[in-house]
């Protein structure tokens, strides 16, 4: 009877020592599904941390650059969830109390904007580690760290001091110093918003402004821009400018057409504009005073007495007629030339040969003879001729100059028999 009371007594305990071990195994197995929880929970919210670094690379770039401090605002919880980065709102600090705290900064400190070599580094932690009883619970901390991925790590009981990545891949200071089973989680300090790479599929918009560090563009289809497209050097096979153009220095091309015209005496209203003349005699016209006006080539609408206001202008009418602005009209320019205008000059002998008239508009064709060449026939002691004549006869349009040798009996021989030459001048003289 004795020895089945003790049996039942060791079943009893065997039973309850059995019922403990697998209270505690089931509590552990709880635990480590809330620490797997945990971890996947600061896997989304670091997730969302990193994608709003890539979207505000820019801005806190902006932010290191004005302030000179490598310290960093990062964003707050509620801001990531507000500006869509995280789907739901989440709890500010883990299960066991405290925050999520965020450090952010810009690395290396001697970076600088213009070398392209800045990136942003942060740290995300809750800022109390994670307790057992008590203690430091190192095992609970690896477990949310696994949960969370390789941008993870935790602090261990041999080495509090630093925060060491999973299968080590990186490290950093403990930001709560020398603490075991403090849980970190990073971007990593050599990793940020300016790696990520542009799609090829277009889909991605950019947020912020680009600098491709001076290398090229090639094989680019149309680039349309709301601002300023500034450049050392613009080569283009064909510009199409639809609004105003302006340049403050030389302008070299080997041809150029101006494809707007006017009429000279027209109302314009930009001064210093230049188009082309629309009347026969072509040329340039400028707006001057609200007015078009002559520039190099005639105007075939000017006569005597048009009104002008720069002093000196030419001017040509329809006949070819030069004109100069005095005043404030139009003058022939004959007003303030000599009575004759020599047109031509050509050297004649005793041939018959006609010289044509030159043409004179408002004037009058005349010729001048000038001898170039007197012969004496020193072999004949009787003077075979006692006078030369040069003269000419007008045949309407054109005149015939002739040289003739008068010998003492009054008989008349061509000058070609000494070889005699004269300088005809066309002259158009105008009556002033």
């Amino acid at each position: 009877m004795g020895g089945s009371i003790i049996e039942m007594v060791i079943v009893l305990v065997a039973s309850a020592l059995l019922l403990v071990q697998g209270i505690h195994e089931d509590l552990a197995h709880k635990r480590a599904a809330l620490m797997a929880t945990e971890g996947q929970n600061e896997a989304i919210i670091n997730d969302a941390l990193s994608k709003w670094v890539t979207d505000n690379y820019a801005a806190k770039l902006a932010e290191y650059t004005a302030s000179g401090s490598t310290t960093l605002t990062p964003p707050s919880l509620s801001e990531l969830f507000t500006q869509g980065y995280l789907k739901q709102a989440h709890r500010n600090g883990p299960f066991w109390g405290g925050i999520y705290a965020i450090s952010m900064t810009m690395v290396p400190d001697t970076c600088m904007a213009a070398a392209g070599d800045c990136h942003v580094a942060y740290l995300m932690y809750p800022s109390l580690p994670l307790l057992k009883g008590g203690k430091s619970d190192v095992v609970g901390a690896s477990q949310i760290a696994q949960a969370g991925g390789s941008q993870f790590g935790y602090s261990t009981q041999q080495n509090s001091a630093t925060v060491v990545g999973l299968n080590g891949a990186w490290n950093t200071p403990n930001p709560l110093g020398n603490i075991p089973a403090a849980i970190v989680a990073t971007n990593a300090l050599n990793a940020d918003g300016d790696s990520v790479y542009i799609r090829r599929d277009g889909s991605l918009t950019w947020t912020g402004s680009q600098n491709v560090n001076g290398v090229d563009l090639h094989n680019v289809g149309n680039i349309d821009a709301t601002g300023t497209i500034a450049a050392t050097t613009v080569a283009a096979s064909d510009a199409n400018v639809s609004g105003t153009s302006t340049t403050t220095n030389l302008v070299v091309s080997a041809d150029a057409q101006l494809q707007g015209s006017a009429t000279p005496g027209a109302a314009c209203s930009v001064d210093r504009s230049v188009r082309t003349n629309s009347t026969t005699w072509g040329g340039l016209l400028e707006c001057l005073g609200g007015q078009w006006w002559s520039v190099g080539l005639g105007n075939s609408s000017v006569s005597v007495g048009v009104a002008c206001s720069i002093r000196g202008q030419g001017a040509w009418d329809i006949n070819g007629l030069q004109y100069l602005c005095n005043g404030s009209t139009y003058r022939p320019i004959t007003e303030f030339m000599g009575n004759s205008q020599v047109m031509f000059t050509m050297v004649a002998g005793d041939n018959n040969t006609g010289v044509s008239k030159p043409n004179c508009p408002n004037g009058t064709p005349v010729i001048e003879l000038v001898p170039q060449t007197v012969g004496l026939d020193v072999g004949n002691p009787d003077s075979p001729f006692t006078s030369v004549r040069y003269y000419y006869s007008d045949q309407g349009s054109y005149w015939v100059p002739q040289i003739t040798l008068i010998a003492p009996n009054g008989a008349v021989e061509s000058g070609n028999n000494l070889g005699l030459q004269v300088l005809v001048k066309g002259e158009c003289y105008y009556n002033n």
